[in-house]
């Protein structure tokens, strides 16, 4: 193939030597690799990574040069699935980008009843979505007392309080007497039953009277003991919560420390009640503001802490950034429940994952190139940590399969499958 003339080469040769650089000076301009960039030119395009890369190479160079990426795109389909010419072929002068011609944009009446009909139409699609997404929402029925079973209540009443759908209709059933209850404009409820000796089974329901549809119930089994038995019972000492302080700003992992019975386990969950937004900003190659919509931290599995014999117990929990309830529930007794903020980390740290296929990547951390990396092509399933104080630029050859995790916040991938995209990703000065 090396002896032939290939009219692609031809014409990115011609452009460039019209253009007056060298091929090291289009890789500083492009961030093309040189032997690539020769590779085309000679049309040795079994040097070339693949088709998609060689696309994107071609895309970049030709508008580097002023040709029409389209036109080079073409030759190269040609080239690489007829084989070798039988002769050499003249190069034909290579076409210039067209330029669109610019029109004077007039108002006219129907113009402006058709932009009044769109904006309605599209308003009234909207109105619809969100009416029809609440319609077909079930509500969420939360019971915060009591947090879990009871194993031994003393007295014939208990009371449950707990929180759902605004103006929701509360059913209590499973006892002796069911009451119903309505929850307050903020979706807050309060309710005292009545509770007979032994095993009580309380069973929760909240209808939503805007989407007239039930939640799932929740369960709640109390086991009401007499005093002497409650006396005869071992005193469990309540727990104490010194980490995290309520209401506390920090960092992940968050903290836990307190004291309570010794020998005794506890159980530690943790519940989003808001995300974090991010604390950085994401342009493209082009200086336009790329939107983001990273998804909600997922909360942690629920961890079980035991106390020493001392009577104190120490844990964390890896938690996103966002607003938390932190509850610590012992094996009998009332939970404590702290709500926390986590706040991002310092700085721009995370990691970029290959997901579905392979990829050609560009890292600069800044502005310091990743040398293991940049320039090179990284296969389906292999992770780059990420690690910034200001700045990180990426460039991906296959958008669709590279994912990032920047402070915590996971924001996908970064365009679609084959795109070549480049993304710069900065954090405001404090």
């Amino acid at each position: 193939m090396t002896n032939q003339v290939h009219k692609l080469g031809e014409v990115l040769r011609t452009a460039r030597e019209a253009k007056g650089v060298d091929l090291s000076r289009v890789e500083r301009d492009t961030k093309i690799r040189e032997r690539y960039l020769s590779a085309l030119e000679r049309g040795e395009y079994r040097e070339l990574p693949g088709a998609v890369y060689t696309k994107g190479f071609l895309r970049n160079y030709g508008a580097y040069l002023g040709l029409d990426p389209e036109y080079l795109i073409d030759l190269y389909r040609l080239e690489a699935t007829s084989g070798t010419p039988d002769r050499p072929v003249s190069p034909a002068p290579p076409r210039p980008i067209a330029v669109r011609r610019s029109r004077t944009f007039v108002v006219t009446p129907a113009a402006v009843v058709g932009a009044i009909l769109t904006l309605f139409v599209g308003t009234l699609i909207v109105v619809l979505g969100y009416q029809l997404f609440n319609f077909a929402r079930m509500p969420e029925l939360r019971v915060l007392e009591p947090a879990g079973d009871v194993a031994a209540h003393v007295g014939d009443t208990i009371t449950v309080r707990g929180s759902t759908a605004p103006n929701a209709r509360v059913t209590i059933s499973g006892l002796r007497e069911n009451p119903v209850v309505m929850a307050d404009a903020r979706g807050d409820f309060e309710v005292t039953v009545s509770l007979v000796p032994g095993s009580n089974v309380i069973e929760l329901t909240a209808y939503d009277p805007v989407t007239d549809r039930d939640s799932d119930p929740v369960m709640r089994t109390v086991q009401v003991v007499g005093e002497a038995a409650a006396s005869a019972s071992p005193t469990l000492d309540p727990i104490t919560l010194t980490q995290p302080e309520a209401d506390a700003t920090l960092g992940s992992p968050v903290s836990l420390a307190g004291t309570g019975t010794p020998g005794s386990t506890l159980e530690v969950t943790a519940l989003l009640v808001s995300a974090a937004a991010p604390t950085f900003a994401v342009t493209d190659a082009g200086g336009s503001t790329v939107a983001v919509t990273p998804a909600s931290p997922t909360p942690p599995p629920p961890a079980t802490v035991g106390i020493d014999a001392a009577g104190a117990f120490a844990g964390s929990l890896d938690l996103g950034p966002g607003t938390w309830d932190v509850t610590v529930t012992p094996a009998s007794g009332e939970p404590v429940i702290r709500r926390v903020i986590v706040q991002p980390a310092a700085g721009l740290g995370g990691t970029l994952r290959l997901e579905g296929g392979q990829s050609y990547l560009e890292i600069d951390q800044d502005g310091a190139r990743v040398e293991d990396v940049s320039g090179s092509i990284a296969a389906d399933g292999e992770s780059v940590a990420l690690n910034a104080t200001r700045e990180l630029r990426i460039r991906a050859g296959n958008a669709g399969a590279v994912r990032l995790t920047i402070n915590g916040l996971s924001i996908g991938a970064m365009g679609s499958s084959g795109a070549v995209v480049e993304w710069r990703i900065t954090r405001p000065a404090d």
